[in-house]
């Protein structure tokens, strides 16, 4: 079957791989329909991430069950299902805390270990799902593969941005970054209610997407965005701010917006380490939150989806088939065609 597969020399590649087999009861082959490249590929390409050459890359995907094993209950062959990014034990004290994206045992796809294995990543034809019952959940038919596929990470994430910054109602939150974790933390944040919402970024497309999800936008190129915020709350500082780019300068940014004890969501993937300017914003109580993601959360996002009152379609700008994938990371990677997310279809 053909799989995006890193090389060496911050190259990757289309090739042909093994198919996966069942290995244990509790596993299901799924037939992916739908994969989406992530800004954690690009890391993953220039070795901020470190993986093994030769691995098949990829997290996002959502698929049809193919084959289960004889210990998986809820799934049957032909069954539509979501996969988060990273699958977990159950079992270990991370996963009885509730924590399970802090799995002392699971990993992320494409680079991340289960139970000290390699797990193959999901830009591929098939993958095999370990533990499938707990960590895989069934779509709804009304929602479609370009929605779904958002569940499992990026709009989690975006979630859980706004969750973890513990947003208020009446509160002025900041978010830097329009990209597609932004964009759901922005529609994540509009569900606690606060009473304005600015998202800053430097591209057009993106801010005008911001602005159709209900934020007040800053263009960074035009304007100080600490100054915007400071001006727009008495200088103040807003009561949370989500950073969703990771990056040195809009990490500091995020610090800088804040009130007095207010609270700094991170989300953004960091290449690099950060100075934290502690002898300043420690003075000021200022709260810094960061980790992965809860899979926890992904059946109350599913429901949205289902319900209608939620389309995050607009965010889905490109699709591929698997063979033109070199394409479709040339048109990510280099922000050609306004791209915001490159989906492909095996």
């Amino acid at each position: 079957m053909k799989a995006v597969v890193l090389k060496p020399g911050c190259q990757l590649a289309l090739e042909e791989v093994p198919e996966p087999q069942m290995e244990s009861p509790t596993d299901m082959i799924v037939k992916v329909t739908t994969a989406s490249i992530c800004g954690s590929d690009i890391h993953i390409k220039y070795g901020e991430i470190p993986i093994p050459p030769e691995t098949v890359i990829g997290h996002e995907f959502v698929g049809l069950v193919e084959e289960v094993g004889s210990g998986v209950v809820q799934f049957r062959p032909g069954d539509r299902v979501c996969v988060p990014a990273g699958i977990w034990c159950g079992l270990c004290p991370a996963c009885r805390r509730g924590e399970e994206q802090n799995c002392l045992n699971g990993g992320v796809w494409g680079g991340g270990l289960y139970f000290g294995r390699p797990l193959a990543g999901a830009q591929t034809e098939f993958v095999r799902v370990p533990n499938a019952d707990l960590c895989a959940m069934p779509i709804p038919d009304q929602v479609p593969d370009e929605q779904a596929v958002f569940v499992g990470d990026i709009f989690m994430t975006g979630y859980h941005a706004a969750f973890q910054g513990g947003i208020r109602t009446a509160d002025t939150v900041v978010i830097y970054g329009c990209g597609p974790i932004g964009l759901t933390a922005l529609i994540s944040a509009r569900m606690f209610g606060p009473k304005e919402v600015f998202s800053v970024d430097l591209y057009d497309n993106r801010l005008a997407l911001a602005e159709h999800f209900g934020a007040t936008v800053i263009d960074a190129r035009k304007e100080d965005p600490v100054n915007r915020i400071l001006e727009a709350t008495d200088m103040q500082g807003a009561d949370v701010a989500i950073e969703a780019v990771g990056n040195p300068d809009t990490f500091l940014q995020s610090l800088n917006s804040v009130r007095r004890g207010g609270m700094v969501s991170v989300v953004g993937l960091f290449p690099s380490s950060v100075e934290l300017p502690l002898p300043i914003f420690g003075l000021y109580g200022v709260r810094i939150n960061m980790g992965l993601a809860s899979p926890s959360s992904m059946g109350q996002l599913m429901s949205l989806l289902a319900s209608g009152r939620l389309d995050l379609s607009p965010l889905c700008t490109h699709t591929f088939d698997l063979k033109d994938a070199m394409e479709a990371y040339d048109l990510f990677e280099n922000h050609k065609d306004q791209c915001l997310k490159v989906m492909l279809k095996p």
